[in-house]
């Protein structure tokens, strides 16, 4: 089973999040601030990070950069309702795997279709592609 841990200081969104995810089969953690994010991502293992932008304390980027700094291949999603470009330039340099918008008009279900995206293992063409390309390795 999957494990994301969603970083989101408004509960109601957070709870909503959470129970689409579990009704999926991941497995889902809340931390309402920056530092609480930090600290369960610290003391368990997960798959895919859920990170607003906008939190109490410290900052998603922030939040993002520590994360960066400790591990630079867990998937972090940012799901906020900031969509400036130039932040979102800046975090895609710091090492986003994508943006969603949870704004007016945003779909519950389509969040849960793109980490369920994020969360599948690699597909049996795409192996054979990646062996055909670099055979030697």
């Amino acid at each position: 089973m999957s494990r994301i841990l969603i970083i989101e200081d408004e509960r109601a969104t957070a709870a909503a999040v959470k129970e689409a995810l579990e009704m999926d089969g991941i497995w889902a953690d809340i931390a309402s601030n920056g530092g609480e994010g930090l600290e369960l991502f610290r003391e368990r293992e997960y798959d895919l990070i859920l990170l607003d932008l906008k939190l109490p304390g410290l900052s998603g980027e922030e939040v993002l950069s520590d994360i960066r700094k400790e591990n630079p291949f867990i998937s972090v999603i940012v799901y906020t309702n900031y969509s400036d470009f130039a932040d979102i330039k800046r975090l895609t340099n710091i090492g986003i795997d994508g943006y969603i918008n949870k704004g007016p008009g945003a779909d519950l279900d389509e969040l849960v279709a793109a980490i369920e995206k994020k969360l599948a293992p690699i597909d049996g063409d795409t192996i054979d592609m990646l062996f055909r390309e670099f055979p030697d390795h």
